[in-house]
């Protein structure tokens, strides 16, 4: 009895369906724009995340400290870095006297002004510090960071307050402050609020879109509910095919939208995407790390999930939604 019970409410919702062509269609093709678009949200917040994550993963500080310290001061000053929360206490590396001479003229290159700067240094004699290369595992504490490192015993400054370290000497020019990081947390909090407020818009409206377009249906056959309800069918027994037919709308939308997306994403990301994105890193100075956006494999799951949430969620409230009037007899 149960099984006939169930197989009628499905087979009714599927009648629905098929009976109400137009409106079905406009559901679909409102329910698919909807799910196209807050994937396109998800996917642009993923990959934003995921080149914070490189950037995490391989974003200098440089730490100077004064010169002239003993071997037991230094390991103080490491062991005190390791103790800041965020760092990458497993990344910290040193560079000697010697070294930071050497990666003063790379980085200074041909520079006409620059070399000139250099002449009269050796190996052994130069202005330039000492110093601890660090890295952080979470980009977006940057500045407490930097806070907490400059506020260490015999440590001059770090490169994102780098300034002019030594008289006479441009070293500006050397250290470079690494400032896209911070241009990339702030883009990718505003990104992620712009996001999250566009998506959950789009959820509202559709919800209201699909809703009116369900009360077409419900009015079509208020009779029908009038006539069962005088007979004495229960609210949840009327209701039951039209939820099932937003169910089934729902899930159709979600297969329909992820093979959209899926597609046109990979279009994109190797036609076009892509190769302006690398551009764009080539032009910042090696600093992300990261040669390629997010696979569509890698967020496929979450967004079947997502689709499907959204999808039925939207079919079934605005079914039971665009229902309320007329149940009540």
């Amino acid at each position: 009895m149960k099984y006939n019970l169930i197989s009628y409410l499905i087979g009714d919702g599927i009648k629905n369906i098929v009976k109400n062509k137009k409106s079905t269609f406009s559901a679909l093709m409102i329910m698919i724009v909807t799910m196209m678009t807050v994937g396109i949200c998800f996917i642009i917040g993923e990959n934003v995340k995921a080149i914070l994550g490189e950037m995490e993963s391989g974003y200098p500080i440089e730490v100077y400290i004064e010169d002239g310290l003993s071997q037991t001061e230094k390991n103080t000053i490491e062991d005190e870095i390791k103790k800041i929360q965020y760092v990458n206490s497993s990344n910290i590396q040193f560079i000697s006297k010697k070294e930071a001479y050497n990666r003063a003229k790379e980085k200074l290159g041909d520079a006409v002004d620059a070399v000139s700067e250099l002449q009269g240094y050796t190996e052994e004699e130069h202005p330039f510090p000492e110093l601890y290369v660090v890295t952080l595992t979470d980009l977006e504490k940057l500045k407490d960071v930097v806070t907490q490192l400059e506020g260490i015993d015999n440590v001059i400054k770090t490169s994102e307050n780098a300034g002019s370290i030594n008289e006479g000497v441009n070293t500006t020019a050397v250290v470079k402050k690494n400032s896209e990081a911070e241009v990339l947390t702030n883009f990718s909090r505003s990104i992620n609020i712009f996001l999250l407020c566009a998506g959950g818009l789009l959820v509202i409206f559709s919800v209201v879109i699909i809703g009116n377009t369900i009360k077409l249906t419900v009015h079509s056959r208020r009779k029908e509910i009038s006539i069962m309800k005088y007979v004495g069918a229960t609210n949840n027994f009327i209701r039951a095919p039209f939820i099932v037919e937003g169910i089934i709308i729902g899930v159709i939308s979600s297969i329909i939208s992820i093979i959209l997306l899926g597609g046109l994403y990979v279009w994109l990301k190797q036609s076009i995407v892509e190769k302006t994105l690398q551009a764009w890193i080539e032009s910042l100075g090696k600093t992300t790390g990261i040669n390629e956006l997010l696979h569509f494999d890698q967020m496929c799951t979450q967004l079947i999930i997502i689709f499907l949430v959204i999808g039925i969620g939207i079919g079934v409230f605005g079914s039971i939604r665009s229902m309320r009037k007329y149940l009540k007899v």
